[in-house]
């Protein structure tokens, strides 16, 4: 009977095995069905085939295996286009958070790749698990339901009013949050700076770091802001990479402590 019921645990943890999108998960499952296949042949009576198994196929082909992913793994990060914390410049990514994630791969032994994606879409990858890190100016909200790193640059969610009429702001941004009744969102800043300029909106709620850039390229005339609330950027981690996230808020950590952090922070930002 035991041995009926470890054979069945031991398809099941191959199907699981073979099904699973994570390469961790993958091997977890391929370690899991090289101890349930040891329980098999210790039902049939044969315990040093059992013990082999066990050494050979679930620790030291599992270790190796863990040790392979971790020199060839890759994050993938989904990002919002956010000059001077994370952009395209021709054909590499640059920027502070692009400084950050660019290191903290070097640091894992992984790869990163960046997708370019809305707001609004974030949040919904990196529980879905198709995205391991959110960034490009990411502004947490209870919402959101992902795990969020320390904080890495502060600024302010600001209302900067041009001309009579509703407010907007990006959906999906922190900015939403403030927005009247009467109101209006956008895909990304671009489409929200070009409405504000357009007058199709006569204010709109974002940080502060958007906000010096339109003025700063002429898309809107200087003009006075009201504050909401204090905040910081951030960056943010799917809710089943526990272990990414403590790996990144350590690497984040040890950067502030060493002072690198704030360097890089007025290297970009200023």
């Amino acid at each position: 009977m035991g041995a009926i019921l470890f054979s069945a645990l031991t398809l099941a943890l191959a199907v699981f095995a073979l099904t699973q999108r994570r390469l961790l998960w993958g091997v977890i499952g391929v370690g899991a069905h090289s101890l349930a296949l040891a329980g098999v042949y210790l039902f049939l009576a044969a315990p040093d085939v059992a013990l082999t198994q066990a050494a050979i196929g679930f620790g030291l082909v599992t270790f190796i295996y863990l040790l392979a992913l971790r020199r060839t793994g890759k994050l993938t990060v989904v990002a919002v286009e956010t000059p001077p914390l994370l952009h395209q410049e021709g054909q590499r990514v640059a920027g502070l958070e692009w400084e950050i994630l660019s290191r903290f791969g070097r640091h894992l032994h992984q790869d990163v790749e960046v997708l370019w994606v809305t707001r609004a879409e974030i949040p919904r990858l990196l529980r879905a698990g198709e995205a391991d890190i959110g960034a490009g100016g990411f502004l947490p909200r209870s919402e959101d339901r992902v795990l969020i790193s320390r904080p890495l640059v502060p600024t302010r969610i600001v209302t900067v009013r041009c001309a009579p009429g509703p407010l907007g702001a990006v959906a999906g941004d922190r900015g939403e949050d403030h927005l009247p009744a009467d109101r209006a969102t956008y895909e990304d800043h671009r489409e929200l700076a070009s409405a504000l300029g357009a007058g199709e909106v006569g204010g709109a709620v974002a940080d502060l770091l958007h906000v010096r850039q339109w003025i700063l390229s002429g898309e809107i005339p200087p003009v006075e802001t009201t504050d909401h609330e204090e905040t910081s950027f951030r960056l943010a981690v799917a809710p089943g990479e526990e272990d990414v996230h403590q790996a990144l808020d350590a690497f984040l950590a040890k950067l502030e402590a060493n002072g690198e952090l704030a360097q890089l922070v007025r290297r970009y930002v200023g």
